[in-house]
């Protein structure tokens, strides 16, 4: 599992994070929506995506969950791809992509 933190957009105040990242159990992305703690207590979920089955199948649409709260950065949803291609394969593909992106860089 592949977990990212984004910043929230200036208007969001009231957010404290923003996570984004790729479940290959679930074989899905997610998004999850932090508020800002309350002195004591741990930040709430405001919003919470890709916690079923393939809900979330496409780096297009986990941009649509985040857009309200964050800014997905491009770099970052190349790395979320990898991610995902690398959680549907097993450890020898894995291995393989990861000294392939090496010697192509």
């Amino acid at each position: 599992m592949s977990r990212y933190s984004l910043k929230p957009l200036a208007q969001h105040s009231d957010i404290f994070e923003v996570a984004v990242g790729w479940d290959p159990g679930l074989g899905t992305f997610f998004v999850m929506v932090f508020g800002v703690a309350d002195a004591g207590r741990d930040p709430d979920v405001r919003h919470w995506r890709g916690g079923q089955p393939r809900q979330i199948a496409t780096i297009e649409e986990l941009q649509i969950e985040v857009s309200p709260y964050a800014e997905l950065p491009l770099e970052l949803g190349r790395r979320l791809s990898n991610d995902q291609l690398d959680g549907d394969a097993g450890p020898s593909q894995r291995l393989s992509r990861f000294i392939s992106r090496l010697l192509n860089r």
